[in-house]
């Protein structure tokens, strides 16, 4: 449990900023969602240590495609010293630009927090999926991320 209320409704305010910098393809607030150095594992393989990187990536990733992504269940827990961390469950929606399914996913997010400033901020991300559906798989996903990405 966090020791100020304040600080937790700005958690979980974040949370919900990071999802709507990814579903209006807002890549400034995206990016201002995540500290500088970060340890973020999607469970894909790729694990990055650059903000920069991660939210290039994100921006290459999505670009062409219409997402939701809804939260939930916010567990977030005081870690001392300007740091928590954090359970998030999650519903991910992932439609391409003529309206059939790339990807569905649900699971949670164990994130720590830390506060930059007056700002909390996303330093580590581990995603646990629990279910996926995927659409078929075509030349255009190699745009985006491989077979082997997707754990295929």
């Amino acid at each position: 449990m966090m020791r100020s209320a304040e600080d937790e409704r700005q958690i979980i305010a974040l949370i919900n900023r990071y999802a709507t910098g990814l579903d209006t393809a807002d890549w400034p607030l995206l990016r201002s969602c995540w500290a500088d150095d970060v340890d973020v594992d999607y469970g894909t393989g790729q694990t990055w240590s650059s903000a920069d990187a991660l939210n290039a990536f994100m921006e290459d990733f999505h670009t062409g495609l219409t997402t939701m992504h809804m939260n939930t269940n916010f567990v977030i827990s005081d870690a001392g010293d300007s740091r928590a961390a954090g359970r998030t469950y999650f519903r991910a929606l992932l439609l391409r630009s003529d309206g059939s399914l790339f990807l569905r996913a649900d699971g949670w997010y164990d994130d720590c927090f830390v506060k930059v400033g007056s700002a909390w901020k996303i330093a580590g991300r581990r995603v646990r999926m629990i279910a996926s559906e995927q659409g078929q798989l075509n030349g255009s996903l190699t745009d985006r991320q491989t077979r082997a990405d997707l754990g295929q």
